[in-house]
Order: structure tokens, then C-alpha cells, then sequence
């Protein structure tokens, strides 16, 4: 019998995780993909980094607060929102070596651009006044529902793992990848032009998505054979 892998979930620290939505679903979507779910406090150092990753076999990056402008090397936009410079160090480390060590990733949402920063690509601190022409990526609706499209791209991991081109999904965020990290590709994209997807090919996983899966586990088929996937991936 496969060992279960165990998939580390990166975690919202203190008063962040009073504030955001909790990381139930997050666990609860890797036991139902048939890992055992890990929840990771922020790491403080390189080797402390290195400890935690040896202990898992996936990393998963979940929503949150804003990246603070400080790691993308820019003066702050207006609308930029609450930042936790310690969640933003660890994570972005953590990143990092899993990417040279070619550890499993999933980002999800905030993680999405965690990854693309991680990796050297940029983000819009905030979309609407970065990209005029996006439509409202922060929905009114509860978060289980869907509220736009995005469209797949045939021949990428996403769309080998999905079967389609085009799916429903919920969105919660005001930054997005702006600039696509080299040896990247998107692999969704909504109607606007804003990323909704990336991915790195010839890794055994590492893929970021905008939307929150986690909370459409119970409507949306898409959403449990994505955390299938990874969790397959993640199996020594």
C-alpha cells in the first residue's frame, strides 16, 4: 500500500488568521485528494525552511493578505491591503526550495502570487487601478458559488488534469500576476486578460491558481480532481 503524503498548508499567522477565512477548508480538501494535511506556521530561517520541507512531500500556499510592496521591490500602491511581512518571508522562501528541490506546489489565490514572485515574476498590487479594463474579481456572492469564467490552455497541466477548456470559478482577490516568471506559462487566463493560472512545465507539480478551489469542493467537480491531482503528484 502508498504511504499517504503529507502536504504541507502554509498558514495565515496570529492576527492575520483571526481575520481570514479559516484553513478547514484547506485540510479538508487535502484528506478528501487522500493526503494527511500538515498545517505550517511560518518558517524564520533557511534551515529552519530546509526542516519543515523534509517533512512533507507537497506544499500548499493558501489565500490571504497582500504581499507587502517591500518584497516586490516597489513603492506601495493606495489600495494596497493589510500585509504580514513575516507570512510573506516565509512563504516566499519555502517557495523557493521547493522549486530547487522540485517539491509539489499548489498556490491558491494569494499562493498563486507567491509563486510568481518566488519565482521572479511580478504582480499588480491592485488590479483595478493597474489594469482599468478588468471586470470585479472581488465577488458579492458567497464564496462557493461561481463568479466568472476562465478559460484553460489546451496542452497544459491544468487542462490534462481537468479535460476542459473552459470552467466556472469563485473569485476573491484584488492583485494578480502581472508578469509571468521565466520557464513559466499561463494556463488560464479570464475574459479580461487577467492571469488566472500558471504553471511551471517539466515540474513534477507546480501550478497556481487565482481562485479558491477549496471552497467549491461540494459544486464544482473541477475543484476535488484538481486536489486529486496534486495529491497524486505528491506520492513518493
Amino acid at each position: 500500500m502508498l504511504r499517504k503524503p503529507v502536504i504541507g498548508i502554509t498558514a495565515a499567522h496570529c492576527k492575520e488568521e483571526l481575520k481570514t477565512f479559516p484553513r478547514h477548508y484547506y485540510v479538508e480538501s487535502i484528506r478528501k485528494a487522500g493526503g494527511i494535511p500538515l498545517i505550517l506556521p511560518p518558517v524564520r530561517t533557511t534551515e529552519e525552511a530546509t526542516d519543515v520541507l523534509n517533512l512533507i512531500s507537497g506544499l500548499l500556499l493558501t489565500g490571504g493578505g497582500d504581499i507587502s510592496p517591500v518584497y516586490l521591490r516597489e513603492d506601495p500602491q493606495r489600495e494596497v491591503g493589510e500585509c504580514f511581512p513575516e507570512r510573506d518571508f516565509s512563504e516566499l522562501l519555502l517557495s523557493q526550495l521547493a522549486m530547487q528541490h522540485d517539491l509539489p506546489i499548489l498556490g491558491i489565490c494569494r499562493g498563486i502570487q507567491v509563486l510568481a514572485v518566488a519565482a521572479g515574476g511580478e504582480i499588480y498590487q491592485d488590479i483595478f487601478n493597474q489594469y482599468p479594463s478588468a471586470m470585479q474579481h472581488s465577488q458579492t456572492a458567497p464564496r462557493q458559488y461561481a463568479w466568472h469564467d476562465v478559460n484553460i490552455v489546451e496542452e497544459s497541466l491544468l487542462f490534462r488534469l481537468l479535460n476542459k477548456t473552459k470552467i466556472s470559478v469563485n473569485s476573491l482577490h484584488h492583485q494578480a500576476v502581472s508578469a509571468i516568471p521565466q520557464g513559466f506559462i499561463h494556463c488560464a487566463l479570464a475574459s479580461d486578460g487577467i492571469i488566472e493560472g500558471i504553471e511551471k512545465p517539466g515540474a513534477k507539480f507546480c501550478l497556481g491558481v487565482q481562485w479558491h478551489p477549496e471552497s467549491m469542493m461540494e459544486t464544482e467537480a473541477h475543484s476535488k480532481v484538481l486536489f486529486k491531482g496534486f495529491v497524486k503528484a505528491c506520492i513518493a
